[in-house]
């Protein structure tokens, strides 16, 4: 299996999905959506390559997350990879978040079996392309046409129906400055 094009890995992040997560953005989208809150994940281009074995490892020693979130980039153009990631995800007891530019139809129309592998795996699917002129302010969606697929009830609508757009800075040790979320509407 080919290795994942990492853009980049946050430990912990409550802006990403129900719950405490660590956050996996992988590099490549052919989507280019307007107004893209992580334009430099666009571009195909070599990041950090990562065995999923290597990323499973990474993920299993942090304490106290309740899952991890896909993001991007476009996590269906890693598809195979990201569907094993999450099937080693789920056997260390986590739950699994999918952010997309796809809709679910597109997904399940296109009846590809790399696509069809990670919805088999995905609890949480946000999808839909970001319309910079929807923008809203409901919980993990940028914009008003990106829908809340709940694929597998291993996460449950209550668990997201208190939450909140946030947007979070985390500074690390080496320096380095991750913004992430949803930064917060101006009041119209």
């Amino acid at each position: 299996m080919p290795p994942i094009n990492l853009h980049s890995f946050l430990l912990r992040s409550r802006a990403n999905g129900p719950g405490e997560r660590a956050v996996v953005w992988v590099q490549g989208c052919n989507r280019r959506c307007a107004g893209c809150f992580n334009p430099e994940t666009q571009p195909f281009a070599t990041k950090e390559l990562v065995t999923v074995e290597e990323l499973e490892n990474r993920i299993a020693v942090i304490k106290g997350i309740s899952g991890v979130t896909f993001s991007g980039g476009e996590p269906f153009e890693q598809a195979s990879q990201l569907a094993e990631l999450a099937k080693k995800i789920h056997g260390l007891g986590l739950t699994v978040v999918c952010f997309t530019g796809y809709t679910l139809e597109q997904l399940r129309e296109a009846n590809r079996k790399d696509w069809n592998a990670i919805l088999q795996e995905v609890d949480l699917l946000i999808d839909g392309t970001f319309i910079e002129s929807e923008r809203c302010a409901e919980p993990y969606r940028g914009s008003a046409n990106q829908k809340l697929h709940f694929l597998s009830g291993r996460i449950r609508p209550e668990e997201v129906a208190e939450a909140h757009q946030t947007a979070e800075l985390t500074l690390s040790l080496d320096g380095s400055l991750t913004a992430t979320g949803f930064p917060e509407m101006e009041k119209i």
